[in-house]
């Protein structure tokens, strides 16, 4: 647990619930932080493709920061606001009582069901109606999957809802989730705001079964005493519904006005633009996602961020490592300095970041990893370069589909594990060919919860003001003889990915022959 901050002063929470961590963040009126605190918690993947967590272990965390950072500011709380991973699916009995856990959207179980309405006239018009591409990540494909290999238990559910609507349950006693949130389900129509008729019959559900939908602004008060006394809150505090954690790390970096986009470089990644009505990919590629009434949000998300640069670290470059250790210094920091030293194109070496399947702008839960052009003369270090490009090679695909429905993007906003690194820094401006700039906040979600529980009290009259409160601290630019060179692996790039992928079928079946031989 971690905690900071100072004493007596007014304050608005986010509360900031991922896939690894739940925060609680406190912010005074210019939007500065004044005391946060955040718990973790596991991720469960006892079987191959699960991705579940503990639903208690989520709900007792958030209580638990949000109580620290109340008592930390001793002052009055204005709202509370949230912001929630996308794309979780819970199973409830009649008497709401969970019958599993929260099923993450890293599960990735519902692949089969997926792969049934990929580039078929149904998968089509349901992207048409909900934005999101035929994928195993959402809960319209876990369902399904669920009905098929657990009937019984298909049949026991009277109830389909997120985390967000779990928690205003516990605290509220309504199943409630706001249109964001609502729009990474995949039945939830990003026009006129409803779950959507034709995908609901195709799962054979109702929306009876689901969560209320309320605008991101929606207001509930009136605590219990005892979860009061728990949170050292008012009773009649507003907790604000709030939004998604990807929209709201546009809204909370500033990013809402034409041409500014975001990107975000965690475990996994994200390149994302806000826009005015909604806007659809001619080859599904990419998402498109409700921020509120007015404001859509259109993107990618990469499964394979730096989280596989952590993975590289672990296969390569190991007594660096060890070496940069006994010195007391960031191993990282070692690998990357050496990955400066390496050549543009890692010395004709090219690395499909694929390892976790993909999302966008593959949207194929098959597709495998590759290293491309290996030769005796490669070492490790170029290995470690070859990784760090080609992630920021699949990031550009994403940014290409982006800008040819939302338009051109001239500054990427950018946060995430990556903009710790001046090296990663560079080589992705370089890669992407476009400037990022690095906000001084980096919890964008939570503070963009915090923006529309100040838009729901009435303190801001318009989402645009956001533009006001964010600041930049730095700005990266790429090199233009970099920049020229990475244009051209680019199509390079996507080529070789575009051939290969007629072999993850091939493969998939070989590594399924494999695990049922050693079973």
């Amino acid at each position: 647990m971690e905690r900071r901050g100072g004493k007596n002063m007014t304050v608005s929470i986010g509360v900031d619930i991922g896939t690894t961590q739940v925060k609680a963040v406190a912010f005074d009126d210019q939007g500065t932080i004044k005391a946060s605190s955040y718990q973790r918690y596991p991720l469960y993947q006892a079987a191959d493709g699960m991705a579940e967590q503990e639903i208690t272990a989520i709900y007792q965390a958030a209580l638990k920061v949000l109580q620290e950072v109340a008592v930390t500011v001793a002052g009055p709380v204005e709202c509370v606001a949230f912001s929630t991973a996308m794309h979780s699916l819970i199973v409830l009995d009649e008497a709401k009582k969970p019958l599993t856990r929260v099923i993450t959207w890293a599960d990735n179980r519902a692949e089969e069901a997926a792969e049934e309405w990929r580039n078929t006239p149904l998968g089509t018009q349901i992207y048409q109606r909900t934005g999101l591409p035929m994928h195993p990540m959402t809960p319209l494909h876990k369902i399904r999957w669920l009905h098929k290999s657990q009937p019984t238990l298909f049949h026991q559910a009277a109830y389909f809802v997120d985390i967000k609507a779990y928690i205003f349950q516990q605290l509220f006693g309504e199943l409630a989730t706001d249109y964001g949130n609502a729009s990474g389900s995949g039945f939830f129509n990003i026009r006129n705001f409803t779950w959507d008729r034709l995908a609901l019959e195709q799962i054979a559900i109702t929306s009876t079964q689901l969560p209320h939908v309320y605008p991101p602004t929606q207001a509930f008060t009136g605590l219990s005493e005892e979860l009061a006394t728990t949170l050292q809150l008012d009773r009649e505090t507003p907790f604000i519904l709030g939004g998604a954690d990807g929209p709201l790390s546009n809204l909370g970096l500033g990013a809402m006005q034409e041409g500014v986009a975001t990107l975000t470089v965690g475990t996994s990644g994200a390149i994302r633009y806000i826009v005015d009505h909604p806007f659809l990919h001619p080859r599904e590629e990419t998402f498109c996602l409700v921020l509120d009434e007015t404001h859509w949000v259109i993107g990618g998300a990469t499964s394979n961020g730096a989280g596989i640069f952590d993975w590289a670290c672990s296969q390569f470059l190991q007594e660096m490592q060890a070496q940069a250790r006994q010195a007391n210094q960031n191993p990282y920091d070692a690998v990357l300095a050496e990955v400066a030293r390496q050549p543009l194109g890692a010395q004709g070496l090219l690395f499909h970041p694929y390892l976790l399947g993909e999302r966008a702008p593959l949207w194929d839960a098959d597709a495998t990893g590759a290293f491309l052009g290996l030769r005796r003369d490669h070492t490790e270090a170029h290995m470690m370069r070859a990784v760090i490009e080609g992630i920021c090679l699949n990031l550009a695909r994403i940014l290409t589909e982006v800008e040819q429905i939302g338009g051109v993007v001239k500054e990427m906003r950018a946060t995430g594990g990556f903009a710790a690194s001046p090296v990663f820094q560079q080589i992705m401006a370089d890669v992407l060919g476009r400037s990022l700039t690095f906000p001084d906040n980096i919890e964008a979600s939570a503070f963009g919860a915090v923006l529309l529980g100040w838009q729901s009290l009435g303190k801001i009259t318009s989402l645009e003001e956001s533009q006001e409160l964010v600041a930049i601290t730095q700005q990266v630019a790429p090199r233009q003889q970099a920049s020229f060179f990475y244009q051209q692996e680019r199509a390079l790039f996507s080529e070789t990915q575009r051939e290969l992928s007629r072999f993850y079928p091939q493969l998939k079946r070989l590594r399924l022959a494999k695990q049922e031989e050693n079973k």
